[in-house]
């Protein structure tokens, strides 16, 4: 489903770009690796047996890169024009908008989010990161917690960086400065996401910021 009018997806992004070049590369090796055998297994009038290890490799391929990247690329968010996703010079707000599994669009309040899983319905929720953890909406039906944790870690940086534009600051980015300066003495489970992180272009784009 389209994003609403006055925003930009994220596939649409300049910045999601290069992942989709990722993923040109990932399909472009696996489909050279079926026609690399089915080659060789022609020219040399071999048993299709041979053919076997090239199909496994060329399934590896995408297997081990290619629907990870998809999963990015598909990250269900948009953005308004003056968020920094978007190579223009911010006039106004920015915002960051997600779609839920019912296709509906909403725009994020100020929290960070995570994944909760609904053991109703399966899948997860989608909760902010704060507080009692309030729902927000039923974010994917998908069972596939690591490509869902990868989204909401670009959800996440989006939110950062909207913030940073609004001159917002978010409460538990607060309580996770405070607790870097006791020095280990206390412990806390903050973000699972955070043992994930996206590499590549949208992590330099945030260095960059």
């Amino acid at each position: 489903m389209a994003a609403p009018k006055g925003l930009i997806s994220f596939d649409k992004l300049d910045v999601c770009q290069p992942y989709k070049q990722q993923l040109v590369i990932a399909i472009f090796s696996s489909l050279s690796l079926i026609i690399l055998g089915l080659f060789f297994t022609s020219l040399k009038s071999l048993n299709i047996a041979f053919f076997i290890p090239f199909l496994a490799l060329s399934a590896l391929i995408l297997a081990a890169f290619g629907y990870d990247i998809l999963a990015v690329i598909n990250t269900p968010i948009a953005v308004n024009l003056n968020h920094p996703f978007v190579d223009e010079e911010p006039i106004g707000e920015a915002e960051v908008h997600v779609r839920f599994s019912n296709s509906v669009w909403q725009k994020l309040g100020k929290h960070r989010v995570r994944l909760v899983k609904d053991e109703m319905i399966g899948g997860f929720n989608l909760v902010e990161d704060f507080g009692e953890y309030k729902l927000i909406g039923h974010y994917t039906m998908s069972s596939n917690k690591k490509r869902s944790t990868k989204q909401v870690i670009i959800i996440n940086q989006a939110l950062g960086l909207r913030d940073m534009v609004n001159g917002d600051i978010d409460p538990i980015e607060s309580a996770r400065k405070r607790e870097s300066m006791d020095y280990g003495l206390l412990e806390r489970d903050w973000l699972e996401e955070e043992e994930l992180s996206i590499e590549g272009p949208l992590s330099k784009f945030i260095n960059k910021e």
